[in-house]
C-alpha cells in the first residue's frame, strides 16, 4: 500500500433541520485514507456512515471542516469546480436498482459520465463502455442494449461498478454496496471490489454495518457511533482486541468470523438515543455497561491508545 495520503477529513460537521430543530447528522469528523486503502466504516443504522461518504464527495457540501482529495480542498469549490474532481472521486450507492434510471440502456448509464466530461467520439466511448463492462464480468453484447429490470440485484451492482470505474477513479466511496445482496452474490460482489482494486489502482472507503464483511475487505476500520466516532485502528487489531464497548458489542452480535467464534463482551442493549437529542458526555454511555460519572459529565476525547489505535473512551478495554 502506498504511504501518501489521498484524503483527509478535518472536523467535518453536517447538519440538517427537521422539525424546526437543527442537529448534527455527524460532528467533528477526522480521518485520513492513505492512496491505495481500503478504510472500512461501520456502525448501526443511522450513525452517520453514509453522510460521512456523501459529505467527502461534496454531496451535500459540509456545514463546517475541510475535506482535502489530492492536497486540493473540496469545500469551498463551486459546482463548476467540482466537476473534474467528481471525475476521480466516486460513490457506489447502497441500492443498485434503484440507482439506475430505468428509462436507460445499461450502454447509456455507464457511457453518461463520459459524455458528461465533455468526450464526443462514439466509438472511443463504445470501446470504453465495453471494455469497462468486461472487467466487471458483464457481456457486452448482452447487457448494452438491456434495461436494468432485466439484471438481478447484482447484475445491476455490476452495473453500478462499472459505471463508478468508468472514469478511471482514484477514490470510490462504496456505500453499503452488498446490503441489498443475497449472501450468495455478496461474496461476488467483494471479490469484485478487490480484483477492481486491484487492476485499477483504487482507494476504497467501504461503508457497512455488517463487521464480518467489513474485516475481510479492509486494511483499517472506523468505528462511529451517533454521528461520531469511537474507534479506529487496523482491522486485525480490531477485531483482536476492540478498545471500545461500543466496538465490542458490535463484536458480540457476530457469530463467527472466519474459523473462531469472536467473545466481544455482552450484546448492545437499549435503544440508540435520537441525535436530535444526544447524551451529555459520552454518546455512549446510555447503553454501556461500563458507564461512570464521569461519562455523563465530560466528552471523551478520541485520543491514541496505542500506535495506529484511537478511541474515544474514558474507560478503554484496553486499559489505555
Amino acid at each position: 500500500m502506498n504511504n501518501s495520503t489521498l484524503l483527509e477529513v478535518s472536523d467535518v460537521t453536517v447538519e440538517y433541520v427537521t422539525q424546526g430543530q437543527r442537529f448534527a447528522a455527524i460532528s467533528d469528523v477526522t480521518l485520513d485514507i492513505a492512496e491505495g486503502e481500503t478504510l472500512g466504516l461501520v456502525g448501526e443504522s443511522g450513525c452517520g456512515k453514509s453522510t460521512t461518504g456523501r459529505a467527502i464527495i461534496q454531496l451535500p457540501t459540509p456545514t463546517a471542516g475541510l475535506v482535502k482529495f489530492e492536497g486540493q480542498e473540496l469545500t469551498g469549490l463551486t459546482h463548476n469546480d467540482m466537476r473534474p474532481i467528481r471525475q476521480r472521486l466516486q460513490i457506489i450507492f447502497q441500492d443498485p436498482v434503484s440507482s439506475l434510471n430505468p428509462r436507460r440502456r445499461v450502454k447509456d448509464i455507464v457511457a453518461e459520465p463520459l459524455i458528461i466530461a465533455g468526450m464526443k467520439d462514439a466509438a472511443e466511448i463504445d470501446r470504453k463502455v465495453r471494455e469497462v463492462l468486461n472487467a466487471v464480468g458483464m457481456d457486452p453484447d448482452i447487457t448494452l442494449d438491456r434495461r436494468p429490470h432485466q439484471f438481478s440485484g447484482g447484475q445491476c451492482q455490476r452495473i453500478c461498478i462499472a459505471r463508478a470505474l468508468i472514469m478511471e477513479p482514484k477514490l470510490i466511496v462504496c456505500d453499503e454496496p452488498v446490503s441489498a445482496l443475497d449472501v450468495s452474490v455478496q461474496a461476488q460482489i467483494l471479490n469484485l471490489l478487490e480484483d477492481m482494486k486491484e487492476r485499477y489502482g483504487l482507494t476504497l472507503l467501504f461503508i457497512s454495518h455488517d463487521l464480518a464483511v467489513v474485516k475481510n475487505i479492509s486494511d483499517r476500520v472506523a468505528v462511529m457511533y451517533l454521528g461520531k466516532f469511537c474507534e479506529l485502528a487496523d482491522s486485525e487489531r480490531i477485531y483482536e482486541a476492540p478498545a471500545h464497548p461500543y466496538t465490542a458489542g458490535l463484536m458480540a452480535t457476530i457469530p463467527e468470523i472466519g474459523d473462531k467464534a469472536i467473545d466481544g463482551g455482552p450484546a448492545l442493549a437499549g435503544e440508540i438515543p435520537s441525535p436530535l437529542n444526544p447524551p451529555s458526555g459520552c454518546r455512549f454511555r446510555t447503553r454501556c455497561p461500563h458507564a461512570q460519572e464521569k461519562c455523563a459529565a465530560e466528552e471523551p476525547a478520541f485520543r491514541d491508545i496505542e500506535t495506529g489505535h484511537q478511541v474515544a473512551c474514558h474507560f478503554p478495554l484496553l486499559g489505555g
